[in-house]
């Protein structure tokens, strides 16, 4: 009889508040998340609400977002729009991170409101999350426990309005920790069942026995080389086991992995693995060298120009190894290696000795900041005389004009021998028309 009431007073607060809750609710609607495993706990836009498992939540009508956690599965999320009046229904299969894990372990024990959230070694949940305080409130006959690897733990509640409340808790190996919510750590006990344990699973629920085992944050992160040269790249690697959350250098990436980097100056990479089992970090240094070999010569040094000169051309190599833009004056950009001919010719092409100095100058950057300018010279001499057989363009000065000569002022040579064979004929006839002139006067 007695057991009847009982079950009839229970029946009768439950339909109480089946009819009251609407009235409570005023306008909001309802939401019922069935989940698997049910002890899967809600967060809605962002605030902790509790575990799924025989409960359903109400929220004012529009849409909301849905953050499902529990230790050991993949965190969900989901987007709903609630109407007034109304219940909706989503259905969720949590995914299972495989493995077993291992200890050593301690435990701790939380004594304090049911359905309150419970991080461990940090404050975002979707990283943190380890369960809520029913889950680990109890070591006696039945095991509700929180396992974790030995050492210092941040640990966070969080319960509907109320402000977060956080401490640290020091768990030594094979010991249990017991911790009163919002007060503080209230014992530490010897623990035994540690030592019995081996390998156990992330999460286990039931109707009298839960444990969430949390696994010790690891990994490992190498860069295949210590140096590179500006444009090589290096192979970061890296792997982790019991982290919800990893990072190079504050960017997000996956649990494990490779990436190829390609540094312009020296670089320190860091790995972060965060989790509520603790942090793995480690760091890998690349070290860039910027330095260029650079290179420049002429050969032959010196080329002599003009007639009878055997060399009319020089070579010009340069090389500029780690480069990344090269140019050669008076050439203009090239590549950073190679040789080219270059005909010689002085500047200037007046008549005159040639004694003149070509300098070509060699610049070599690269992207990691690296410069370097190497010079070399070509010596030009000779002469710019003309060469025989060749047209002389020049104009020669013109020529003067000898004044008329009075035929008594000419002088004529004194003997014959003086006189050219032309000349003297000439001057016979003029004697001979001067006699035959005076022979002509006097027969008159």
């Amino acid at each position: 009889m007695r057991i009847r009431k009982i079950s009839l007073l229970v029946s009768s607060l439950a339909l109480l508040i089946i009819c009251v809750q609407p009235l409570l609710a005023g306008n909001r609607g309802s939401l019922i998340v069935r989940v698997s495993p049910k002890e899967t706990y809600i967060y809605a836009d962002g605030q902790p609400v509790y575990e799924s498992k025989g409960h359903y939540i109400t929220l004012q009508p529009g849409d909301h977002k849905i953050d499902l956690y529990n230790y050991g599965y993949a965190p969900e999320t989901r987007n709903v729009t609630i109407t007034a009046h109304e219940t909706t229904k989503i259905d969720v299969a949590m995914r299972a991170i495989p493995g077993m894990i291992s200890g050593p372990w301690g435990s701790i024990t939380i004594e304090g409101p049911h359905g309150a959230a419970v991080l461990l070694n940090g404050k975002d949940p979707a990283a943190f999350f380890v369960g809520n305080v029913k889950e680990f409130d109890n070591d006696f006959v039945w095991k509700k426990e929180l396992i974790v690897p030995p050492g210092k733990h941040e640990l966070t509640i969080l319960y509907e309005l109320r402000d977060p409340w956080t401490t640290t808790v020091d768990v030594e190996a094979n010991h249990r920790v017991v911790v009163d919510a919002f007060k503080g750590v209230r014992k530490t006990v010897s623990w035994s069942r540690g030592e019995q344990l081996k390998e156990v699973p992330k999460f286990l629920g039931g109707l009298l026995n839960d444990h969430v085992a949390v696994e010790k944050v690891g990994g490992q992160f190498t860069a295949s080389a210590g140096q590179v040269n500006c444009g090589e790249s290096a192979h970061l690697v890296w792997s982790s086991t019991g982290a919800t959350r990893t990072e190079i250098n504050d960017a997000a990436v996956s649990a494990s992995g490779d990436q190829t980097v390609e540094p312009k100056q020296n670089t320190s990479y860091k790995f972060t693995a965060v989790g509520p089992g603790g942090v793995y970090t480690s760091d890998a240094m690349v070290n860039v060298n910027s330095d260029m070999p650079v290179s420049l010569n002429v050969t032959p040094g010196e080329v002599k120009y003009g007639h009878g000169a055997e060399a009319q051309t020089a070579k010009v190599t340069w090389s500029a190894a780690n480069a990344d833009s090269v140019t050669l004056d008076p050439i203009g950009s090239v590549g950073t290696s190679g040789s080219r001919e270059i005909p010689v010719a002085p500047s200037s092409t007046a008549p005159g000795p040639i004694d003149q100095t070509v300098t070509y100058t060699l610049h070599a950057t690269n992207a990691c900041g690296g410069s370097e300018t190497r010079t070399a010279t070509l010596h030009i001499t000779g002469s710019n005389e003309v060469s025989e057989g060749a047209v002389n363009t020049v104009p020669e000065p013109p020529a003067e004009v000898p004044e008329a000569v009075a035929p008594a002022a000419l002088e004529l040579p004194q003997t014959a021998s003086e006189l050219p064979l032309v000349g003297l004929i000439g001057i016979l006839s003029m004697a001979v028309a001067a006699a035959f002139h005076m022979f002509s006067k006097m027969s008159a």
